[in-house]
């Protein structure tokens, strides 16, 4: 009788303490999927963490708390609850943003660092027990530090972070980061200086120029330039005339239509005088002022590279166009005029 007593004793013994590890370890569930996303991984560099994790327990309970704890080697010192975020939610883990405060509220949770360099940060339930700031079962929650004093280890080595909830429910995980002594890449490249210059027509016609009226010759012509230059682009003109001044030239009679008129004047109004010259015009591009000229008034040419248009700035296709203008002397001789105009591009690099 005696021995069937002890061996049932034994057995609700073992039976209870079984019993009891099972409510401890219902009581020490897991944490799941924790992780901590760092905007740096660079050895003793600021970075932001992102703590995510869900829970398996309600944290609701006033006293309930949720403790990350960063190794010794990294440092929040003087860092303050206004550079953390505390939110959750059963789907997202951003349903719900709570109010932190220094101390717990009913509207509060209560949010504090501690321990060296203030590497331990402790998240305290609201005194309202069961209430709106409450933290469901299942619920994924997501801490953030910016990167406000949250200075990384200085090591080259693998850190482990803990998560613990504590409380009515215990649970607790870790989450491992590593950290680099360089954790950027140094991207370099180079882009070779362009420029591309082009005419849309290499010559232009005035046909038969009188002392009456102002003659267009045809057609007009335009320039585009496109290039990466900083400073843009300079386009310049130069007239060849006779040779040692500008204008239309009748090499037979050596009779020279002088540009922008007989004094070589830099522009002239052609309703009133003598001349040959170019007005430009462009959509973009800065105009020299006396080539910015318009009705019957022109801009002379020279015998020396002569600014008719400036960019400053990347370009891409920018167009000017010329126009050119003429009237002669009733008494000027009969015959064939020429002249040649050459055009440059400058890139400003």
């Amino acid at each position: 009788m005696f021995k069937t007593l002890k061996k049932l004793f034994i057995g609700v013994l073992i039976l209870a303490l079984l019993a009891l590890i099972i409510v401890k370890r219902a009581q020490a569930a897991g944490l799941t999927a924790p992780s901590d996303t760092m905007s740096r991984q660079q050895v003793s560099q600021n970075s932001s963490h992102i703590i995510k994790f869900t829970t398996q327990n309600a944290i609701q309970t006033t006293g309930d708390t949720i403790t990350i704890t960063f190794p010794s080697d990294f440092n929040f010192t003087s860092k303050t609850i206004s550079t953390v975020t505390f939110t959750h939610g059963a789907s997202t883990g951003l349903e719900n943003t709570e109010t932190l405060a220094a101390t717990p509220s009913a509207s509060a949770w209560g949010a504090a660092f501690s321990g060296t360099q203030d590497r331990i940060f402790t998240l305290t339930a609201p005194t309202d027990g069961v209430g709106a700031a409450a933290v469901a079962a299942s619920d994924k929650i997501i801490i953030t530090y910016d990167n406000t004093n949250s200075v990384n280890g200085s090591s080259n080595a693998t850190y482990v972070i803990s998560i613990a909830v504590a409380g009515s429910s215990s649970e607790s995980g870790s989450v491992a980061v590593y950290l680099l002594t360089g954790d950027q890449i140094s991207v370099t490249a180079s882009v070779d200086p362009t420029i591309t210059f082009s005419l849309d027509h290499t010559s232009t016609d005035f046909g038969t120029i009188t002392s009456t009226s102002v003659k267009t010759s045809s057609p007009n012509i335009t320039f585009t330039t496109s290039t990466n230059a900083n400073s843009g682009y300079t386009i310049s003109v130069q007239d060849q005339g006779n040779n040692t001044n500008p204008g239309l030239y009748n090499s037979v009679s050596s009779y020279l239509l002088g540009s922008a008129d007989a004094s070589y004047d830099s522009s002239a109004n052609l309703d009133s005088v003598a001349g040959y010259g170019i007005q430009a015009t462009s959509a973009t591009a800065t105009i020299a002022a006396h080539y910015n000229q318009s009705s019957d008034t022109v801009g002379g040419y020279t015998r020396t590279p002569q600014t008719l248009a400036s960019f400053n700035g990347v370009a891409n296709s920018q167009a000017v166009t010329i126009t050119s203008k003429a009237k002669v002397l009733g008494s000027a001789p009969a015959g064939s005029y020429t002249d040649t105009v050459t055009v440059v591009a400058t890139a400003n690099f």
